[in-house]
């Protein structure tokens, strides 16, 4: 899913690179849980123009499902996974409440979650919930850094020249008078080693 919005954002001629770290979940019982990733951020390039195209097709990897499609999704894993057996009002009130929260997130995000992942038992909303969260994240991500837009880029370091390098010495000789004047060269060569510099020179 998230290949398919990197792909239309390249369509107009924006770059993404979503930004992943690793979860190492644990039981209540301290047993370990299968790991997963859950995106952290994300990098992008593209002109004003091109961004702001992107956004507007990308918000719409966003739209989520009708309630009644969500019902017919939920209807459908409770007859393929194992649960507690329930009166007709029960099951329509854990019906309702389960797809209006899932109408929080995207349509093809909550149809994977239901009916193509696996479940031996009915799914608690916390379960449901970090799934829809871990798949829908990236999404997120990348709506945001096309809305706020490049991170400026870096100036180059250079080397210091011989005028910022004598006013270095001159601070570092003012602050640390007790030391000898071989220990005060050597803290400020230390400092000023390759290129530390930024800016014009």
């Amino acid at each position: 899913m998230d290949a398919a919005a990197v792909s239309r954002a390249s369509s107009h001629g924006v770059g993404l690179k979503v930004r992943y770290e690793l979860r190492f979940p644990s039981g209540p019982n301290g047993e370990h849980l299968p790991s997963y990733q859950v995106a952290v951020g994300c990098e992008v390039n593209g002109s004003p123009a091109a961004l702001e195209a992107a956004i507007e097709d990308l918000r719409n990897f966003m739209t989520p499902a009708p309630a009644r499609e969500i019902e017919a999704w939920l209807a459908e894993l409770s007859v393929i996974v194992a649960r507690r057996a329930d009166d007709e009002f029960g099951e329509e009130l854990r019906i309702a409440a389960y797809a209006g929260r899932l109408g929080r997130y995207p349509a093809d995000v909550v149809r994977d979650v239901l009916l193509r992942q696996t479940y031996r038992f009915w799914p608690t909303w916390e379960e449901l919930e970090k799934r829809c969260e871990a798949m829908t994240g990236p999404r997120r991500h990348m709506i945001h850094a096309m809305e706020v837009g490049p991170a400026p880029k870096e100036q180059p370091r250079r080397a210091a020249t011989d005028e910022e390098r004598a006013r270095i010495q001159a601070l570092v000789d003012e602050m640390f008078p007790n030391r000898s004047p071989e220990m005060r060269q050597r803290a400020v060569d230390e400092a000023l080693k390759g290129d530390c510099m930024r800016g014009a020179a």
